[in-house]
């Protein structure tokens, strides 16, 4: 009796051991498939103790208990081969579920944009550690399922290979170098805000330029204040733009360099000759962004310039946008919800939900515009909004509608594009002319559609269409912090320990079962 104990005893060993050896093989080919040595080992004394294990029942495989057992193994094996073969697709067609509120680990339409867009192919060399390297890995899988093509992923350890690596310039140990053609960048931090702005860079042969003029009261792209244009400044230069400030008085001219302007909010005058220059500039081809602020006290802005965009069949009402609607919200009246947006014109075609545009003036379109122009509506304010023409009113904050206001909805974007008639431009001009300064400024860019609304009409006039998209969101995801010796004790848990049991479980039971 003692001995037919200590011979199921050693059953349960050999069969945990077993299941212990192949589950090891797994792990190593997994985590250490560059240790060939101890892949090899675990896989040896797993052949061993099967070997084992088959000499210490090779009476019982002569007996018909040996036909259910083989019926059992082979229905374990084309499970397991099923198992595999779900393990290869998911694989080659990887696929992931982002739960968190606002997507803020799946990356954005625009990196998705221009991954698919690439016309030269990249290569991203990431030089790290093994264990570095599977830590870093998922967010350049993720570029590389977007465009498998022109998108190839190569890892380089450092110590395995200090001369490229040297070669490379490379003195950290995670560094990625991203190659595009013959230029390259490196990146110490891989994240998807620096990962996509230097393939940008990478891809573009100039950088765009955007002049910002001044000397009128302006918005200041350098400005952090609440009615500043920082958080702008920073989404462009992000884009691989540069920003240079134009003075036309001083200058004499639009520089050559000048891929657009951009007239944000001015407050004063504009002298003939400025007008002049601006209104040569657009009648050669060029690009340019107005933002016209409405004058609550009931004067006119810079009124040079609706007479020059009359010409582009562009009207700029004199009143502003109340909208009752906005008070659902708890946003004053004042700042108009701009709700429906074109499906025709790239800059708003993938636009979902709302943009807020303060103290917003309506923006009409002239008819009859010739047929090489085309000027068509942006954004629209909500069905209950109307144009306020009282500034008095405006100003003793109690507005109602008259009968002398117009209802909405009310156009406070529109983009032309084309050229005049009988022009002689050898390319067509694009203009985007906004209601409102303040929907871009530090204080309201950061809402809903607004900062995606001005950067997209930048790279709109500017023909920079691979860039036109609704850019990530910026969050702080919850986070988890264990210790390093917690984590390593929750991974042996599941991944280890428990599928282990339930197997040692399984065969003490059929060990047992055998005796009945």
């Amino acid at each position: 009796m003692k001995t037919q104990s200590k011979k199921n005893y050693l059953q349960i060993a050999l069969w945990s051991l077993t299941v212990v050896l192949g589950l090891g093989v797994v792990f190593t080919l997994a985590v250490f498939p560059e240790l060939k040595w101890l892949n090899t080992s675990v896989a040896l004394c797993l052949l061993v103790v099967l070997g084992t294990l088959v000499s210490q029942n090779r009476k019982g495989f002569a007996k018909r208990t040996v036909a259910y057992g083989a019926y059992s193994l082979l229905v374990t094996l084309l499970a397991l081969s099923i198992i595999g073969v779900l393990n290869f697709l998911s694989f080659k067609h990887q696929g992931k579920i982002d739960l968190t509120q606002d997507k803020l680990h799946t990356l954005s339409e625009q990196t998705e944009k221009l991954v698919k867009g690439l016309k030269t192919p990249a290569r991203a060399v990431l030089f790290a550690k093994f264990a570095e390297r599977e830590q870093k890995k998922g967010v350049l899988e993720s570029y590389r399922n977007f465009n498998p093509e022109k998108f190839e992923i190569e890892h380089v350890d450092p110590d395995k290979e200090p001369a490229r690596a040297k070669a490379a310039g490379v003195k950290k140990y995670g560094t990625l170098q991203l190659v595009v053609g013959g230029r390259d960048s490196k990146l110490e931090e891989i994240t998807e805000e620096k990962l996509t702005n230097a393939l940008i860079k990478l891809t573009q042969t100039t950088t765009p330029v955007l002049c910002a003029v001044t000397g009128h009261g302006e918005k200041n792209f350098n400005g952090a204040d609440a009615e500043g244009y920082e958080a702008m400044k920073k989404g462009l230069i992000q884009q691989s733009y540069e920003l240079k400030e134009l003075n036309l008085i001083s200058e004499g001219k639009v520089p050559t360099n000048c891929s657009a302007l951009a007239i944000l909010g001015p407050t004063k005058a504009f002298f003939p000759q400025e007008v002049s220059l601006i209104k040569q500039y657009l009648a050669d081809g060029g690009r340019a962004l107005f933002a016209l602020d409405v004058d609550t006290q009931g004067g006119q802005y810079a009124p040079e310039l609706n007479a020059l965009l009359s010409e582009w069949h562009v009207k700029a009402t004199q009143a502003m946008v109340v909208d009752p609607f906005s008070k659902l919200l708890n946003i004053d009246p004042s700042v108009a919800i701009l709700a429906t947006f074109s499906k025709e014109n790239p800059i708003t075609q993938d636009f979902q939900g709302n943009a807020y545009f303060p103290f917003m003036r309506p923006l009409e379109i002239i008819p009859n515009a010739p047929a090489g122009l085309e000027v068509q509506w942006l954004a629209q304010s909500t069905p209950k909004s109307w144009a306020e023409g009282n500034f008095k009113e405006i100003t003793s904050g109690k507005v109602k509608m008259d009968k002398e206001d117009k209802q909405g909805p009310l156009t406070g974007v529109i983009a032309v594009s084309g050229k005049l008639k009988d022009s002689k431009a050898t390319k067509n001009t694009r203009i985007v002319v906004f209601g409102s300064s303040y929907f871009a400024t530090n204080n309201f860019s950061r809402l809903a559609a607004n900062s995606d609304f001005f950067l997209n009409s930048v790279s709109w006039v500017m023909e920079d269409e691979s860039v036109i998209s609704i850019r990530s969101k910026e969050g702080a995801p919850g986070k988890v912090e264990i210790t390093q010796k917690a984590g390593t004790s929750i991974f042996l848990l599941t991944v280890i320990v428990v599928p282990l049991l339930v197997a040692i479980a399984g065969i003490v039971i059929w060990v047992f079962r055998r005796k009945l």
